[in-house]
């Protein structure tokens, strides 16, 4: 069976330009780090889940704190590699999404409050000081759980502001520092532990 669980994840991104205007042949350098959201995106769709199903995951990326991009379920087929991801983004940030993306205009405080206001909805900070992923008791049937992520540099100290505002949890999956795409990944894994763990008993 499968779970009906939502395993989302929310991603800052202060510094990409919500205009669209970059170029795909330099994504790390005219994209504001827009590559961080692509292997993001690969690692939530493409090989980050073994048993998870794709249609029970989400990532909402917040642009500019202007613009939130949310994928679901990529039906027509998940694109291969960074460029490919980049030039859907690109064309959902200039009017034409593909039915995968989402596109709506409103910033983390208007995102947070959408969130936080969803029935059976949790909602953790990834964050190297939070407390250990394993020492939080995480809902997982029936519940939407959400993890938030920073970019390259983490948060910057309006999003600090605004996580200490709403009380968030923040949890921490170690020590090590993790690219984004990896703390995707092993979140992922661990809800199908979770998962299985709990069909098990």
């Amino acid at each position: 069976m499968a779970p009906s669980t939502l395993l989302r994840f929310i991603q800052i991104l202060p510094s990409v330009p919500s205009s669209g205007k970059f170029i795909l042949k330099d994504l790390p350098g005219s994209g504001g780090r827009i590559d961080l959201l692509c292997r993001d995106l690969a690692a939530c769709f493409d090989w980050g889940p073994e048993e998870w199903p794709v249609d029970r995951l989400e990532l909402t990326a917040l642009i500019e704190d202007q613009v939130a991009l949310t994928i679901r379920n990529p039906e027509s087929g998940v694109p291969k590699g960074e460029v490919a991801w980049a030039k859907l983004l690109q064309e959902a940030l200039h009017g034409d999404p593909p039915s995968f993306i989402h596109v709506e205009r409103m910033n983390l405080d208007d995102l947070l409050t959408e969130m936080l206001a969803q029935k059976d909805s949790h909602l953790f900070v990834l964050h190297e000081e939070g407390m250990p992923l394993e020492s939080v008791e995480m809902p997982i049937e029936g519940f939407q759980n959400s993890f938030m992520l920073g970019d390259h540099r983490g948060f910057d100290s309006q999003t600090e502001e605004r996580i200490d505002r709403y009380g968030l949890k923040r949890v921490s999956l170690g020590r090590r520092s993790y690219l984004s795409s990896h703390c995707i990944a092993v979140i992922i894994s661990e809800f199908e532990r979770l998962i299985v763990n709990a069909r098990n008993e």
